[in-house]
């Protein structure tokens, strides 16, 4: 009785199984959401949210490979994956030849097998789990640094590549990435408010930035102080100010009469934190083209090698959409980004929410009628013995462990097998 009762911290009453139960239930419905009956391969090339596997592509030279949300559950469940989130124009690669090491599929459909590759997929470093423009890996359980993804080539970087983010911009939709905006110059609006300017040279982070005037003056507001911003007016010389002036006179404070004196600036600029020395208006010229092109003329900003572009809501809506603008679009394959993207998302699990003992009883009611008998009477079985097996423990004072209920189990096993 003594061994029994020193057995009391191996075992758990019913209550605390039923409960541990539906907690480990709610857990997995709240860390996979959604239905994973299909494979979205029969979609096509979509935007999706996709996964690689470590555990099936660890050669490096291995051809890269991307699946879909319920093929990261139904087929690699027990593999080490890591999330590439959402990319467009892709499809699923799982059950396809030379990819996850030619791991099967367990939800293949008929088209896969027409198919020896999808030669439209477009991979990158992401799906070696290697992001930004560091090339580094990317560890979910010690990254402590927000990444923000590049909405043309979906990269993602880390904050500390990007640069030190001006609070009045850092609630900012869209991101577009120094690379991308050599490739597509012309995503870059000229002067209106939803888009904001960073400016680096060499590998460095962000150095300057450049910002709508509104967000300047909210910055300076909250410092007590006022810049004055350059108006466009006309030199002797027949030249405008609005392009020199711009950095010229960023950080210039007005004076009792309106005009600041070289002394008042330099002071000013000893006194400024250093974060908003550097956040200049963005008062430059649009680009000189015949089609009317909104797009700022990049000839004309700050010294700079690249451009880093942060974009305010709605800021599709502001894309130039002039004759030029839109054959570059068509051009470079870009016309997704003229209106917001569908992302397909795994369908709603039905059964989201109940417990397996609420989907076990639906199912039985939609089984044949004689399937259903035999299924209630293989359980009526089951629960005579399991009744005649806790006996023999109440009846001997005994407590039941898990050991004892494994190898109740183990034998029921052992026997059905014979049976075979």
């Amino acid at each position: 009785m003594t061994n029994n009762i020193n057995k009391e911290d191996d075992t758990e009453t019913a209550l605390d199984y039923i409960q541990r139960q539906e907690k480990l239930e709610k857990d997995a419905q709240d860390i996979l959401p959604g239905n994973f009956d299909k494979c979205t391969f029969s979609l096509g090339y979509i935007r999706q949210p996709l996964y690689a596997c470590k555990t099936c592509t660890v050669d490096q030279n291995e051809e890269p490979a991307g699946m879909c949300y319920s093929c990261s559950i139904a087929c690699h469940a027990s593999h080490d994956l890591f999330e590439l989130f959402p990319k467009r124009a892709f499809r699923c690669d799982c059950g396809l030849s030379g990819k996850f090491g030619g791991h099967a599929c367990s939800r293949m459909v008929p088209e896969k097998l027409e198919f020896a590759a999808n030669e439209k997929n477009q991979y990158n470093h992401n799906f070696n789990n290697l992001y930004c423009r560091c090339n580094q890996t990317y560890d979910p359980e010690k990254e402590e640094e927000t990444m923000y993804q590049c909405i043309v080539c979906e990269d993602w970087y880390h904050e500390r590549c990007i640069g030190n983010i001006p609070e009045a911009i850092d609630e900012f939709d869209c991101y577009i990435c120094r690379d991308c905006t050599k490739k597509y110059p012309f995503l870059m609006n000229g002067k209106d408010a939803k888009f904001s300017y960073g400016l680096s040279k060499g590998d460095e982070p962000i150095q300057q930035w450049i910002l709508p005037a509104s967000q300047v003056k909210d910055i300076q507001q909250k410092e007590d102080s006022t810049v004055a911003v350059p108006e466009a007016t006309t030199a002797t010389d027949g030249t405008s100010n609005a392009d020199t002036a711009a950095v010229a006179n960023q950080d210039t404070v007005s004076s009792d009469q309106g005009v600041a004196t070289p002394g008042e600036k330099r002071k000013r600029e000893e006194e400024e934190p250093t974060s908003n020395q550097n956040i200049i208006v963005n008062v430059f010229k649009k680009a000189k083209c015949e089609s009317n092109c909104q797009n700022v003329d990049v000839s004309l900003l700050p010294e700079h090698d690249h451009i880093e572009v942060f974009l305010q809501d709605d800021w599709r809506q502001s894309l130039c959409r002039c004759v030029k603008c839109m054959e570059d679009y068509k051009t470079h394959q870009v016309e997704y980004l003229l209106e917001e993207e569908h992302t397909v998302e795994p369908e709603n699990d039905e059964d989201a929410g109940k417990s397996l003992l609420e989907v076990g009883m639906e199912q039985l009611q939609r089984m044949d009628r004689v399937q259903a008998i035999e299924s209630v009477r293989a359980f009526q079985t089951l629960a005579s013995d399991l009744k005649q097996f806790f006996g023999k423990f109440k009846e001997e004072g005994k407590i039941v462990t898990k050991e004892d209920v494994q190898e109740y189990f183990d034998a029921k096993r052992r026997e059905r097998q014979e049976q075979q």
